[in-house]
């Protein structure tokens, strides 16, 4: 472990304040694979219901190829979690998993609102979903389930898939709005 990371852990474990433990619990609660599937879920379905199909495949690319990334990294890795915190975790600790899909699911719909949305709320939006990504990678270390490069390397992997779908909406954009040429 290197010294960035032990003194992160550090200064959290030593920081903790009872109260603010359960509001760190429910900020990680939003980054749990339960909470992301049912959004991501829903997210779909917005999109469905309202015309916008060429987003559902990069959203559920994004959020599952990230996923499975983080899985197969920490089963690779095996990196083993801190010791001390809060409540216990049991698989590999290498990337977050929270982060991950934090920046997957909230980072892609941030990148979607920022891009297509014209309503009033667009601005407000963006900038609780950029903060709620970034306190959830901060909940994660306050709780001490995880290690700064852990954070850091969740949030590269969820950027990375957002980078790819990305390419991928574009592609199903132009697929979708593709009509004939007509000679006349």
């Amino acid at each position: 472990m290197n010294f960035l990371d032990q003194s992160v852990l550090n200064f959290f474990t030593h920081n903790r304040v009872e109260g603010l433990i359960f509001i760190m619990l429910i900020i990680t609660y939003s980054g749990s694979y339960i909470v992301v599937s049912g959004l991501t879920f829903l997210s779909a379905l917005s999109f469905y219901i309202h015309k916008h199909t060429a987003r559902i495949l990069p959203l559920l690319v994004a959020v599952g190829g990230s996923s499975i990334t983080t899985f197969i990294l920490k089963n690779i890795l095996n990196r083993e979690r801190p010791l001390g915190a809060v409540y216990p975790e049991t698989d590999p600790s290498f990337p977050s998993g929270h982060a991950t899909v934090a920046m997957a699911l909230y980072g892609f719909l941030l990148y979607t609102i920022w891009k297509h949305d014209k309503h009033y709320l667009k601005n407000p939006l963006i900038v609780f979903l950029a903060i709620l990504i970034v306190l959830i990678g901060i909940s994660r270390l306050y709780l001490g389930v995880h290690y700064f490069t852990d954070i850091l390397a969740g949030y590269l992997v969820g950027f990375v898939w957002i980078l790819i779908v990305s390419k991928i909406e574009n592609k199903i954009e132009k697929l979708l709005n593709w009509r004939p040429k007509i000679r006349n």
